[in-house]
């Protein structure tokens, strides 16, 4: 299991690997986004500001997966129907795949699929009393957001892990046998960096470990395993949509997935069926 890890302990395991730093116009959008008054007028004004993310807002506002009854055609509009939270995590979603080659044709595969896995997660997590809604979008959207830091500092990255995972390898062994880092302690640091909320920060850090569920590490809370459960089941119903034949991480978490809900495959199987039909539109 990961420990958490010394700010002079990173800067070792980190080699010179740059953690894109939060956007100075997402941090001024999250403060006002999170005052208990917000000002959506404020908000969209700041929003507004950022000719990077007005375009890239209103995509994702009004994708069928945001699920809007009408069109909006202005940030005002898309603030008022979504709320403060809708749009802080849209925006994170936009400021984060600007940050790590957004722009980049390789990475739209690896975004399409952190985007629909966040919002199953959000989806999952409303049935759910005790958990946030927003802590899941949150922390599936960010929790493999180390890939593409690795990938931009390591240009043999994908091919490389890709073989060796192929012969059945854990990704997170696999990368720190060849850059002594892994996705997972990057994407902690990164969210760290970002001012996300600690407890999402840690399930990032864990998600490749399936002994978080048994563990008796008392920082290892209650929240952080039902975040590492969510990202699975959500990764898992995303890559069916997608038709990804590889569902090796799925089997290995399952079981503790299940019980750690108290769900049985059956509710798993109906819970799937309902994010799986809402992902093709039914």
């Amino acid at each position: 299991m990961h420990s958490e890890l010394s700010k002079d302990v990173t800067e070792h395991v980190l080699m010179g690997i740059s953690i894109p730093p939060c956007p100075a116009s997402l941090t001024s959008i999250m403060h006002e986004a999170k005052h208990p008054s917000t000002d959506f007028a404020k908000l969209s004004h700041l929003i507004s500001r950022d000719a990077g993310v007005v375009a890239p807002l209103l995509k994702l506002a009004n994708s069928p997966f945001i699920g809007l009854k009408s069109k909006v055609n202005s940030v005002f509009q898309a603030v008022s129907v979504l709320g403060a939270q809708n749009t802080l995590n849209l925006v994170q979603n936009i400021a984060l795949r600007q940050s790590l080659g957004g722009g980049s044709q390789s990475f739209d595969k690896f975004w399409e699929r952190s985007s629909l896995a966040a919002t199953i997660a959000e989806k999952i997590a409303a049935r759910f009393p005790h958990l946030s809604r927003d802590d899941a979008y949150l922390t599936a959207l960010f929790h493999d957001c180390g890939i593409p830091v690795l990938m931009m500092k390591f240009p043999d990255y994908r091919q490389a892990v890709m073989t060796q995972c192929k012969e059945g390898k854990p990704i997170c062994d696999v990368e720190n046998d060849l850059f002594s880092t892994s996705h997972t302690v990057v994407g902690h640091m990164l969210t760290r960096s970002w001012m996300l909320p600690g407890h999402i920060s840690k399930a990032i850090l864990h998600h490749h470990d399936d002994s978080i569920f048994a563990s008796t590490d008392e920082s290892i809370s209650g929240i952080v395993c039902s975040l590492v459960g969510i990202v699975h089941m959500a990764e898992h119903i995303t890559d069916e949509h997608l038709h990804v034949r590889d569902q090796a991480e799925w089997h290995q978490f399952e079981s503790s997935v299940l019980e750690h809900f108290e769900m049985s495959s059956q509710e798993f199987l109906e819970l799937k069926g309902d994010m799986l039909a809402f992902l093709n539109g039914e």
